[in-house]
């Protein structure tokens, strides 16, 4: 496990570093050493696999049925429920055309769902879900895991805060957004331990659940702070939901079998 962190960490900040010094974010070489850096998790986990050092466990398809409703719901419902809710703190209400907005400043809905689907989703995921965390479930408790995954998770963010252009940048490192972030990210590694864990989904509703949480933040108002802290309450409550139903009468013989 320490050799992943270290590894990922030291890859993906190392190449950041970089970006950080180069300054100008419009150059072409910044883009693919930040996309290479972002994939850092993905990357690092799959050549610990190759080296012998799996940590990784598969999704069983039969359990499809159960887990892709589930997971859509976990990266979903915090999103369109504030944005249901934001007329009544005086904002905008649900407005899926939002969507389309932004698929056009993309260039499309291809360039605009593979990217998204790219950066983040699949190169984090079969590091953080696929790799750590059965590595952690070793020696902790569904009930824990997340607590001690998620701050990781958000740590590994930390030098995006210091890159202009970035999502993370624009909120600012030691501000109400940024501690938002932090909390949310937690928040999020305890729905997204039930979908790959209780209900057998494996890196695949990791991925979903990461791809649908990034894309469905377009809805949120977020620069209302009542709408946010809606937003951060079902966060919160979709984790309450999703650790009480990881916990509750655990399967033993599936929590063995994580490897």
């Amino acid at each position: 496990m320490l050799r992943f962190l270290a590894c990922t960490f030291g890859f993906s900040w190392g190449l950041w570093g970089v970006c950080l010094l180069a300054g100008d974010t419009s150059e072409p070489l910044f883009t693919v050493l930040f996309t290479i850096a972002a994939c850092g998790p993905s990357l690092v986990a799959g050549l610990l696999a190759l080296t012998g050092r799996p940590g990784t466990r598969q999704a069983r398809l039969a359990a499809t049925p159960r887990w892709l409703p589930a997971a859509l719901l976990v990266g979903l419902a915090p999103a369109v429920g504030a944005a249901a809710l934001a007329p009544l703190a005086g904002s905008s209400g649900l407005d899926l055309g939002l969507f389309a907005g932004a698929a056009a400043e993309t260039g499309g809905w291809l360039p605009y769902v593979g990217l998204a689907l790219i950066t983040g989703p699949l190169a984090e995921e079969f590091g953080w879900r696929g790799y750590l965390q059965p590595l952690l479930r070793r020696r902790l408790s569904a009930g824990v895991t997340p607590f001690v995954l998620g701050p990781i998770w958000g740590l590994w963010h930390v030098p995006l805060f210091l890159l202009v252009g970035t999502r993370q940048h624009d909120m600012g490192l030691f501000t109400v957004e940024g501690l938002g972030f932090f909390t949310i990210v937690v928040l999020q590694s305890v729905g997204m331990l039930y979908v790959t864990e209780r209900l057998r989904g494996g890196v695949p509703a990791a991925v979903l659940v990461h791809l649908t949480f990034n894309m469905s933040i377009v809805l949120v108002p977020l620069d209302s702070l009542p709408v946010a802290l809606i937003y951060l309450g079902l966060n919160a409550l979709m984790a309450l939901v999703a650790g009480h139903l990881t916990t509750r009468s655990p399967d033993k013989a599936r929590l063995r079998d994580v490897s």
